[in-house]
């Protein structure tokens, strides 16, 4: 990997989770507030709802910082050497406890509901919601495809380097 492809990978991660974090921080309040402030029924669920969102952007910056490391790592020509199956397993378990969020948010949908001024904004959610369920299904075969081809893939190198 060239330097270059190397910096630019970096700063678009860490830029990632300086969006992220500014999200957490400032976004979502301000819109919990606002939300509560037009609709006053939301007040019950703010908390809960917020907090749901900042655990799933909290389950991305861990994904992303696992990134970089896997990133140094083939900048570092260290990729296939153990250690490197821990940062994916890191992934999977930030993509699987965000699925289980979106997927406890979707059966929340389903069987209790929020207020909504609309009938259209309750089912364009529980909609969201539920493809968010299957998007975090497909990226958790996607990490774990890729667990297993690091994983032969390492083995592959140690045996290599013990023959050389």
């Amino acid at each position: 990997m060239s330097r270059i492809v190397f910096n630019m990978l970096t700063l678009l991660i860490f830029s990632g989770i300086a969006i992220s974090l500014f999200a957490q921080v400032v976004i979502l309040p301000g819109i919990a507030a606002d939300e509560v402030r037009h609709f006053p029924p939301y007040e019950p669920y703010r908390v809960p709802l917020l907090a749901v969102g900042i655990a799933f952007i909290a389950c991305a910056q861990v994904s992303l910082a696992a990134l970089w490391a896997l990133v140094f790592r083939a900048q570092a020509g260290i990729f296939f050497r153990p250690g490197t199956q821990r940062w994916v397993i890191t992934i999977g378990a930030a993509v699987g406890v965000a699925t289980l969020l979106t997927a406890g948010f979707f059966l929340y949908l389903t069987f209790v509901g929020i207020p909504m001024p609309d009938d259209m904004g309750d089912l364009g959610l529980w909609m969201a919601s539920g493809l968010g369920c299957f998007v975090g299904v497909a990226l958790l075969g996607v990490v774990f495809v890729t667990h297993r081809l690091v994983g032969r893939a390492t083995d592959a190198q140690t045996e290599l380097d013990g023959v050389l």
